[in-house]
C-alpha cells in the first residue's frame, strides 16, 4: 500500500510539473513587448482607467482614451504626455455604437494601428434590490457589457488584417459571486463575463487573445462617483470604508500591474485581489458556503429609505464616516487619480 502511495505520489508530481512546464511555455510564446504598441482604454480619464493608461505610457505604448466628458479627457491627457507619453483622448459614450467607431477611427488615423484594448469604462449602482428600477438594469448592461461589445467590434477589424492582438475586459469579482445590493452592477458583470470568455474560445484562433480580470475591491478613489440609492449616506460609508482597508481591497497601481502582465502573458481569466484576500478564497473553495454566507451580510447591511430609488452621487453623500481616518487610503487615491472632479459619468 505504501508502494502504491510513493508511486501514485510520484506520478501527481511529474504530471503538476509538465503542467507548470507547460504552462510557462504558453506564456513565454504568447509574451510580448509593450514599446511601440497602440492601447485603446475606454474609461480611461479616471480611476483604473488612468492608472493603466499612466502605467502603459511608461512602459513605451502609445494610448488612446475615452469618456463622456470633455473636462476628463484633457485633463488626463495632459497628464499623460506632461508624463513623456504620446496620447490621445476623446469624448466618447460607450452605449453608442457610432461613437465608439468614430472613436476607434481616429486612432486609426493617428496611428494607423491597435494592439490592444482594455474595455474599463463602467458604472455602478449601490443599495438595496427595492431602490433600483428597471432604467438601472438597463443602463449597467449598456455600459458594463454592451460597450464592451461595441469597442471589440470595432477594433476586430485591423486585429484581424494585423493577425495580433489583444482584449483586456476588466469585469470583477462581482461578475463571478454575486455581492449584496449591487444587484444591476452583478447581473451586468456576470453577462461581461461571459461575453468575454465566449469571445476568447472564438478569437484564439485568429491569434486574437482575449482575458477576462475580475478585480476586487481596488483603492481607486471610484467610490465617489458611483450612484448610491435609498439611504444613500449609509451605503456610501459601507462601500467606501469597504474600498479604502488595505486587508479587504487592494492597491490600484497593483492591480493595474496584474492586469498588464495577465495581458502580456495571454491569460484567459485572472483574479485582481492581494495574494490573501478573503473574497477570492472563499468563491474558488466555497462558492456555495459564500452565498449563504453574503446572505446574512446583506442583512447588516442598510434597509431602503432615504432617498429611495432617487440617485446620488458617492461625493453627495458623505458623512462623519466618510471621508474619515477609515477612508483615508480611499481618498488619497481619488485625488491622485482624478476622481475629485464631479462629472456624470462613472468608471472603476
Amino acid at each position: 500500500m505504501r508502494r502504491e502511495l510513493k508511486w501514485l505520489l510520484a506520478a501527481s508530481a511529474a504530471i503538476g510539473a509538465c503542467c507548470l512546464y507547460e504552462q510557462r511555455a504558453i506564456r513565454r510564446h504568447r509574451n510580448f513587448l509593450y514599446p511601440g504598441k497602440v492601447a485603446v482604454i475606454t474609461g480611461g480619464s479616471r480611476g483604473l482607467g488612468l492608472i493603466l493608461a499612466r502605467q502603459l505610457v511608461r512602459r513605451g505604448a502609445r494610448v488612446a482614451i475615452c469618456s463622456r466628458t470633455e473636462a476628463d479627457v484633457q485633463t488626463a491627457v495632459a497628464t499623460l504626455q506632461t508624463a513623456g507619453g504620446q496620447a490621445l483622448g476623446r469624448v466618447c459614450d460607450v452605449r453608442d455604437p457610432a461613437q465608439v467607431q468614430a472613436f476607434i477611427d481616429d486612432v486609426l488615423a493617428a496611428w494607423n494601428r491597435i494592439d490592444l484594448l482594455f474595455n474599463v469604462a463602467g458604472t455602478m449602482q449601490v443599495g438595496p434590490l427595492d431602490s433600483m428600477t428597471l432604467n438601472d438594469f438597463y443602463d449597467a448592461m449598456q455600459i458594463n457589457c454592451w460597450g464592451a461589445l461595441h469597442t471589440t467590434l470595432a477594433v476586430l477589424p485591423t486585429m484581424r488584417d494585423q493577425q495580433w492582438g489583444r482584449i483586456v475586459n476588466v469585469a470583477s469579482i462581482g461578475g463571478k459571486q454575486a455581492v449584496p445590493h449591487m444587484l444591476p452592477y452583478d447581473a451586468s458583470k456576470h453577462a461581461l463575463v461571459g461575453l468575454s470568455n465566449g469571445l476568447r474560445t472564438e478569437l484564439a484562433k485568429e491569434n486574437v487573445l482575449v482575458t477576462t480580470a475580475c478585480p476586487t475591491l481596488m483603492r481607486t478613489g471610484s467610490p465617489r462617483n458611483a450612484l448610491f440609492k435609498g439611504r444613500h449616506r449609509a451605503e456610501y460609508a459601507w462601500f467606501d470604508i469597504g474600498g479604502s482597508l488595505p486587508f479587504v481591497s487592494v492597491n490600484a497601481d497593483r492591480a493595474a500591474r496584474q492586469i498588464l502582465q495577465a495581458c502580456q502573458n495571454g491569460e484567459a481569466e485572472v483574479y485582481i485581489a492581494n495574494f490573501l484576500n478573503p473574497p477570492v478564497w472563499a468563491i474558488r473553495c466555497a462558492p456555495s458556503m459564500t452565498l449563504e454566507i453574503l446572505a446574512v451580510a446583506d442583512r447588516l447591511l442598510p434597509g431602503m429609505g432615504g432617498i429611495g430609488q432617487a440617485a446620488a452621487r458617492g461625493f453627495e453623500s458623505e458623512s462623519f464616516v466618510a471621508p474619515s481616518p477609515l477612508t483615508a487610503l480611499g481618498d488619497a487615491a481619488a485625488r491622485q487619480n482624478n476622481e475629485m472632479n464631479s462629472t456624470v459619468a462613472s468608471h472603476r
